[in-house]
């Protein structure tokens, strides 16, 4: 070494021919230097991150939002089984507080959020266990382990079931009810969460809550599963029946969706006599539609009505409207309420229209022919008038006289 550094100084500090007169001590040399400076880059950056990471867990307390929260919990898992015993130390006595800022920052979600991120912290709970096992700390590593089961099996199923049993079902929380379907269907007993749920949903009248009735219409097979098949059974089975009673509010905005049809059905089917009633003093003869009238005369239920008189208005009203007349004439329930003598009257007087129509299409035919042959009568006359007056003009010839 002590010929090396002679050699240095000989040379001027000329590295190449440092180099030549002694390749094998330079290159030690170099590396030696390298490796110092290796050395001394990771020392200072163990310093920088492991400054970072201690300054981190002391301001635990400051993490506002889920992105911060799961961003240091990251920051956490990464470097604290790099930056010894010290880091250790400082997550095992910050760990209380860092369960608790969790838990106030999760309780401000959706539950279909609170679903997403709570897995999400109690995954990085898990990573935090497994990045503190080889300081054989086994407090701070069963810490995170069991908290991280704890947030899931406790903190998670609590706020499902607090929020499937206070649920109100509307249009709005379709998404959270998906959510929680999605969940229960991944675990190994989808019932014990979606009991809560089913039991609260019973609670409600789908035959009278129309935002229930609206919460159904926004339910797919794809992502409600038990619930949307439940749901739609049981609005299927109120329409079909004849039995259950559908609110007014509900029909009404069927009719208003231009869902007609289905309000028409429920009507003809609908058996229950104190009901049917009700509808008929709400809806007959109110919304000037023939096929709502008609739907309360198909039904065979007796209750209290003036059929007879709205159907015998409406065809003297309509006294020359050979469709309308037919299509009454033909719309379930009307023949028995006029009876077959007022009945065989109806028909007789759609033939007897119908005849009307055919004598006076006849008779217009008949009267257009006629003008066509006197436009032809008049042309031909006007013609023999100009030829008669052109030979009165015709000029006598003369003779040349010399």
């Amino acid at each position: 070494m002590s010929d090396f550094l002679n050699l240095i100084k000989e040379s001027n500090y000329n590295l190449l021919e440092i180099y030549k007169q002694a390749p094998n001590e330079t290159l030690i040399v170099v590396a030696v230097l390298l490796a110092l400076i290796a050395l001394a880059y990771f020392f200072i950056n163990h310093t920088i991150k492991k400054s970072i990471v201690l300054k981190e867990l002391a301001k635990v307390d400051e993490i506002n939002t889920f992105d911060e929260l799961n961003a240091k919990l990251v920051l956490f898992v990464n470097e604290v089984p790099k930056r010894g015993e010290v880091v250790a130390k400082a997550l095992d006595e910050n760990k209380d507080k860092i369960l608790f800022r969790s838990l106030k920052i999760l309780s401000g979600f959706s539950i279909k959020d609170k679903i997403k991120k709570y897995q999400t912290i109690s995954k990085r709970f898990k990573q935090l266990s497994d990045s503190t096992s080889k300081y054989n700390n086994n407090k701070l590593t069963s810490f995170f382990k069991n908290k991280s089961l704890l947030l899931i099996n406790n903190h998670l199923a609590k706020d499902i079931d607090d929020y499937a049993s206070t649920i109100h079902f509307c249009e709005a929380e379709v998404e959270n009810v998906n959510a929680i379907v999605q969940y229960a269907n991944k675990q190994n007993s989808p019932w014990q969460i979606l009991d809560v749920l089913f039991k609260n949903l019973n609670s409600f009248s789908f035959s009278y809550n129309l935002e229930l009735y609206k919460f159904t219409e926004k339910l797919d097979k794809k992502n409600s599963k038990q619930v949307y098949d439940y749901c739609t059974e049981k609005i299927k089975n109120i329409f079909t029946s004849g039995k259950n009673e559908v609110s007014v509010n509900i029909l009404e905005y069927l009719y208003e969706k231009d869902e007609k049809e289905k309000v028409y059905e429920y009507i003809k089917t609908l058996t229950k006599v104190s009901y049917l009633q009700y509808l008929y003093k709400v809806l007959f003869d109110n919304k000037d539609d023939l096929h709502l009238d008609l739907a309360f005369i198909a039904n065979p239920t007796k209750i209290k009505n003036e059929y007879k008189e709205y159907i015998d208005n409406s065809l003297t009203t309509n006294w020359r409207d050979k469709e309308h007349i037919e299509f009454v004439s033909k719309s379930p329930g009307v023949l028995e309420v006029l009876g077959h003598t007022e009945f065989r009257s109806l028909i007789e007087r759609v033939d007897r229209i119908k005849t009307d129509i055919e004598n006076n299409k006849k008779i217009e035919e008949a009267l257009t022919i006629a003008k066509r042959a006197e436009s032809i009568a008049i042309e031909a006359k006007s013609f023999n008038q100009a030829g008669s007056k052109k030979k009165k003009e015709k000029p006598v010839f003369q003779p040349k006289v010399d």
